[in-house]
């Protein structure tokens, strides 16, 4: 099959990058009036830091958080007091910080960032005390594991070569490295689309290492923290998510998703006994702390802990006074008998919260000025799965008009969780909504089954489900979805342009016969099938966005939008889906940033970006920008 906008692919094409120059020109002056004014209204909302993980140390709690003018990483001492580790405008023009993993000590974090935004960055080994650089890495670089003598093992991940071992890309390594020399340790002969994580344990005897292959299959490994030819399988290889908690008392916690919403096993010399059992909802994360297991729950999508003694027996339950979720990597940062973890909702930026000794406290707050109310839903999909959804607007008020957010993939849920791009929104009258669509790990590993391969029409026909539900209420809906979500928004469109009064979608995969030879989209073979095999090619060629644009069809307004640092998901799904709607007549526009990757970019840049897409937003719902409310 020809496909007359492959050329489209090649963005190192100067041709290209000025076909692209010139559509993201028209897209920014078409919606540039509404942008400037939307544009002083959310610099004023990032203004608000965004807490984006918290990690214990022995010195305090290390800060990683971002605001209108940079990312930031800062120790806050028991004191109160905080202290500036790093700051991405110190790091050069248009540097975004991806991640922070700080050492036990407190004493050394290794910083990861990128400029732009790209996965491809350089991984910074910095002291603390005096902020010098102690070492650096460039490439895909993942978790770190320090030992005694400073010397430390890392994830390497590869995407364009070969691994050392010389399996095909996608995959990962762990290597040690020690005066400035690498010595690959752990994966070898891991096949493709195989990747690993690392961590101790918290007495730091162990090296806990797991094993992913795609999303719903892992297995874990461990061994002495400083012999990787001890490191080998502790459970067996099944079927499903088994991952790594920690070890205590001769024991290996586990945490196995066998069961569909996750149990925490405990196995001794290769016999497992089950310490916390299957509940009614899925069991995220676990950590121990103190000699207690904190488990944390996904109920209606919401954040809920609980306690467990190294028994089984269950403890105290911890619910939180609004809707909302833990978030963070890690989510939940244990040493000693402490934990911290940091909360969010849509309209709560953030609570940083310590747990002591089964006693909450909350060290940090950040509120959003004005009264608003998180209301929850149902809507009947097709088959009749009841989906779960949030609406957001201010408090008393019952909008007319929505954005209304989708994902349904690869177990990632979508609980409550601040932005702060939609702040103008809500001041303004509208709500902001967001489905829990299958795909997701909201109701346990057979919901995300249920959302994967030639299941992903359920995806689909559930936001379709909320969508209708909306609008049979009077309410106006611009759909919105990025990256996996761009796809659902392409496909959904396709299916019933009708309900859409505009529709948002960002870095989308949306040509599902290509996906997989661009960049590390072979990576997604085991969540979506594989187009080279002919049985997956038929359910993808039944639903893929790019394939099914049609000539003449009546569609709604279209803003996609995507960077050119995009070096996950590639911007030629976003430049031939926007070519071929072209093509139909559609009223669509396309952005480029030059400068952003997959994850994001600079806070200055970024913030354009979002008024840009608001501006549509409101186009599309007939808005009018009204003044900041305090």
């Amino acid at each position: 099959m020809k496909d007359e906008y492959a050329w489209l692919e090649d963005t190192g094409d100067p041709k290209v990058a000025a076909w692209a120059s010139k559509q993201d020109e028209a897209a920014r002056r078409s919606v540039r009036p509404l942008s400037n004014v939307l544009f002083r209204r959310l610099t004023r909302a990032y203004s608000l830091p965004i807490m984006r993980s918290v990690q214990l140390t022995k010195q305090g709690v290390v800060l990683f958080f971002s605001d209108d003018k940079s990312y930031k990483v800062q120790l806050l001492r028991g004191d109160g007091q905080r202290e500036t580790i790093s700051d991405s405008a110190a790091l050069g023009k248009d540097a975004v910080i991806q991640g922070v993993q700080a050492r036990e000590d407190g004493k050394a974090v290794a910083l990861h960032h990128s400029i732009g935004g790209s996965d491809e960055g350089t991984m910074s080994l910095l002291d603390v005390e005096t902020g010098k650089k102690v070492d650096e890495l460039r490439g895909f670089i993942g978790q770190l594991l320090w030992l005694k003598d400073g010397s430390y093992y890392y994830v390497r991940s590869y995407r364009g070569e070969r691994s050392p071992d010389g399996v095909e890309p996608p995959t990962s390594r762990v290597f040690h490295r020690k005066g400035g020399r690498d010595e690959l340790v752990f994966g070898r002969g891991f096949k493709t689309n195989t990747f690993v994580g690392i961590s101790a344990s918290h007495d730091s005897s162990k090296a806990l290492l797991d094993a992913f292959y795609g999303y719903s299959k892992s297995r874990p490994y461990a061994g002495d923290v400083g012999r990787p030819d001890s490191w080998s399988p502790i459970y067996p290889d099944v079927e499903a998510v088994v991952a790594n908690v920690d070890y205590s008392g001769g024991r290996h916690l586990l945490l196995s998703f066998e069961r569909s919403c996750g149990e925490v096993l405990a196995v001794r010399s290769g016999r497992a006994e089950r310490l916390v059992r299957e509940s009614a909802w899925p069991l995220l994360d676990a950590a121990l702390v103190g000699d207690e297991l904190l488990c944390h729950y996904l109920v209606d999508a919401c954040s809920e802990l609980r306690m467990y003694g190294m028994d089984g027996k269950k403890g105290r339950t911890i619910r939180f006074d609004v809707p909302g979720a833990l978030f963070g990597e890690p989510v939940i940062s244990a040493l000693g008998d402490k934990a911290v973890f940091t909360f969010s909702s849509f309209a709560l930026p953030f609570r940083v919260y310590q747990l002591n000794r089964g006693r909450l406290k909350a060290l940090l707050s950040q509120e959003l000025p004005g009264k608003y109310a998180v209301k929850q839903g149902h809507a009947k999909s097709a088959d009749g799965t009841p989906i779960h959804y949030f609406m957001t607007a201010r408090a008393g008020t019952s909008p007319k008009k929505a954005l209304l957010f989708g994902y349904g993939g690869f177990r990632l849920s979508i609980p409550p969780s601040f932005n702060p791009a939609y702040v103008p929104l809500l001041e303004d009258g509208a709500s902001y909504a967001a489905a829990n669509l299958r795909g997701g790990l909201e109701h346990g590993e057979d919901w995300h089954k249920a959302g994967m391969r030639e299941k992903k029409f359920n995806v689909f026909e559930d936001y379709l489900a909320v969508l209708a539900k909306l609008r049979r209420e009077g309410v106006e809906v611009v759909g919105f979805g990025r990256s996996n979500g761009g796809l659902l928004m392409g496909a959904t469109m396709n299916a019933r342009p009708d309900l859409f009064s505009g529709v948002l979608i960002g870095y989308p995969v949306l040509d599902m016969m290509a996906f997989h030879r661009l960049l590390v989209g072979r990576a997604w073979v085991p969540e979506y099938g594989d187009p080279d095999d002919a049985g997956d090619a038929k359910f993808l060629m039944k639903y893929s966005p790019y394939h099914h644009v049609e000539r003449g069809k009546r569609y709604p307004p279209v803003f996609i939008y995507t960077g050119l640092k995009d070096d996950r998901v590639h911007p030629s799904h976003a430049f031939k889906f926007y070519s071929k709607l072209k093509d139909a007549g559609a009223d669509v526009l396309l952005r480029v940033e030059p400068e952003s990757g997959h994850i994001g970019t600079t806070p200055e840049s970024r913030i354009r970006e979002e008024a840009d897409k608001l501006a549509f937003v409101y186009r599309a719902l007939r808005m009018s920008p009204g003044k900041a409310r305090r």
